[in-house]
């Protein structure tokens, strides 16, 4: 149980440190690039809205391929963010996680089973994971996305693990706070670099509800994913300590 403790706390740290990256390129890029942000961005909203309802089949899409291949989905949650703000963002976001966890679902149960179990056996933070899960299925499915690991990869173990499509699927819905931070991210970018290219003015208040809005958001979701991984780990450990004493008998 070690080393799957080790992974976790890797995968915890690195998701966050992407998250901190991320948010750190796009404060650079804002201060450095504030008239060429604004300008692409203009450029970028006007093709959007040319396109119309495709604008969001193509982010929908997009996100789908992308993440399938385990490009991290924050880009997309980043972008929805920017163009089309937290209620249609989201909307967009939730419906685009949803069709990209079905389809790698099924290619893990379907086609990509037998090497991912093979994967698997070769790893036993995989195993205590897929065994875990057959145990505990809705419960540790809702914690696993809480968690800070990658979806497609959760998704891909799950869909090889055998785990009931609908319980997966609900589980899902767990993404939604990684998903708001990631469009209040994407939307707060935006209305930062139109600030500094118009010179527009916001009084002290104004500044204080933008930052302490990210900020409280940003600490909500360390504070649930800590919370989620903390019971992911103590729900794996239990499980092999059961199967090792059952084994024993």
């Amino acid at each position: 149980m070690n080393r799957f403790s080790d992974w976790l706390v890797r995968a915890r740290w690195r998701r966050i440190a992407l998250l901190a990256a991320i948010a750190v390129l796009v404060l650079i890029g804002i201060a450095t690039l504030g008239r060429e942000i604004d300008a692409h961005s203009h450029a970028l909203e006007t093709w959007i809205a040319q396109l119309g309802p495709w604008g969001m089949l193509v982010l929908v899409v997009s996100l789908v391929v992308a993440t399938s291949l385990l490009v991290p989905e924050s880009v997309f949650g980043f972008a929805a963010g920017a163009l089309y703000g937290m209620a249609w963002g989201f909307a967009l976001l939730l419906v685009a996680n949803l069709l990209a966890a079905a389809l790698q679902y099924t290619l893990a149960r379907r086609w990509l089973r037998p090497r991912i179990q093979r994967a698997s056996a070769t790893r036993p933070l995989f195993a205590a994971i897929q065994h875990a899960v057959i145990d505990d299925e809705v419960r540790l499915q809702l914690l696993l996305r809480l968690a800070p690991m990658n979806p497609a990869a959760i998704s891909y173990l799950l869909g090889a693990a055998g785990v009931r499509f609908v319980p997966f699927l609900l589980a899902c819905v767990a993404l939604t706070p990684h998903l708001l931070l990631e469009l209040y991210v994407g939307q707060m970018g935006v209305r930062l670099a139109r600030m500094a290219v118009d010179g527009e003015h916001t009084t002290g208040l104004d500044d204080a509800l933008l930052v302490g809005g990210l900020l409280a958001g940003a600490m909500a979701v360390i504070v649930i994913s800590r919370l989620a991984y903390v019971a992911v780990l103590k729900t794996t450990e239990k499980m092999s300590a059961t199967q090792a004493d059952d084994a024993r008998f």
